[in-house]
């Protein structure tokens, strides 16, 4: 708390990052705990997706597992259930084959030019202009499916390098906090407060529900976080 704070500085001395982690300190005192979140609503498309295709997607996991999907999205800090990102993938596959199949249509009876007019009637003949254009049906929904199932690990990586980037300040920081002899949970709340490191801070907001929510003990819940995050 303040008083060890002031005492341990009085005896050492201080950094400047010290004095600003001091006056964060006592900012943090006389505010109140920090607001939670409001709860996102439901997104409606996923709501959509899932009512489509929920089962759909729970008997696939049944039959695949989808770990390292399932990985990804934790790491990633998606916000999905892996059967809810499952039928996003369906409905959204199924939506581009179905553009794909309206574009196609429109090549069989139109031309497309970069001049004007850029779209003009076609006098080619229709089935020699399908079999042209026919593999933007098989194109289109199988670039979907890949780019849906890949993006999840790709959004990791980006979050896994963001958190690297954050966390050499951080420690920075925390380690000025920890000189105060504070409890290790208040430390991370403090870091939080700063608004100052957001990936981490999705990181850290999760770490503190493990223990106070879920009830782990702190060296589980780092071992838990440890696990989940995407930077190793």
């Amino acid at each position: 708390d303040i008083p060890e704070f002031l005492k341990f500085r009085n005896k050492y001395g201080i950094s400047k990052i010290e004095n600003e982690t001091l006056k964060r300190l006592r900012k943090k005192e006389e505010e109140e705990k920090v607001e939670r979140k409001k709860i996102k609503k439901p997104n409606r498309y996923v709501g959509f997706a899932n009512k489509l295709f929920s089962d759909f997607s729970a008997d696939i996991i049944k039959k695949y597992k989808f770990k390292e999907l399932q990985a990804d999205i934790v790491k990633a800090n998606m916000n999905f259930l892996l059967r809810s990102y499952l039928s996003v993938i369906v409905l959204t596959t199924l939506i581009s084959f179905f553009v794909s199949v309206l574009i196609v249509i429109f090549l069989l009876f139109f031309n497309v030019g970069i001049t004007i007019p850029f779209v003009t009637l076609s006098t080619e003949n229709i089935a020699l202009k399908f079999l042209k254009t026919f593999w933007l049906i098989l194109i289109f929904p199988t670039a979907t499916l890949l780019f849906m199932y890949f993006y999840p690990s790709l959004e990791r990586d980006s979050v896994g390098k963001k958190i690297e980037q954050e966390l050499p300040f951080a420690t920075i920081n925390m380690a000025a906090i920890s000189g105060s002899l504070i409890d290790p949970t208040k430390m991370f709340n403090i870091i939080i407060s700063t608004k100052e490191y957001p990936y981490l801070e999705k990181e850290f907001n999760t770490l503190l529900h493990t223990v106070n929510v879920l009830g782990q003990d702190f060296v589980s819940a780092l071992r838990t976080s440890g696990f989940n995050t995407a930077s190793k």
